[in-house]
């Protein structure tokens, strides 16, 4: 959600822009006026800029976390099969769980991260 407001803030922004020196032009407000409401705007802008970059690593981080889970478990389950001995039902039970937890445990970056923005 923060995403898409980030996005939509970032595109209204020229259109603000006009509005501040069409209000300065039509003699509404004075310079000092729309030097505020300028520095306002690029202030807004770099927040949003950073809400929006933080949400696509974020996201990716995510991502990246699952694919990471998929292989655990795949190779885990192998590995338990070929190399330890263990039946599917049981590598797969017990890298299942690991791989559950790693991929946890490797989220907890991006969640500090996310708070922090």
């Amino acid at each position: 959600i923060a995403e898409v407001g980030a996005r939509f803030t970032l595109d209204a922004i020229p259109g603000k822009q006009m509005s501040i020196d069409a209000d300065l032009s039509a003699g509404i407000i004075n310079e000092k006026e729309a030097q505020d409401r300028r520095k306002e705007l690029e202030e807004e802008s770099a927040f949003f800029g950073s809400m929006d970059g933080a949400s696509k690593f974020v996201r990716g981080d995510a991502i990246a976390g699952l694919i990471i889970t998929a292989i655990n478990v795949f190779g885990g389950i192998i590995i338990g099969y070929a190399r330890h001995g263990m039946s599917l039902s049981e590598a797969g039970d017990v890298f299942i769980k690991l791989s559950v937890g790693d991929g946890l445990v490797s989220q907890i970056p991006a969640l500090i991260v996310s708070l922090a923005a």
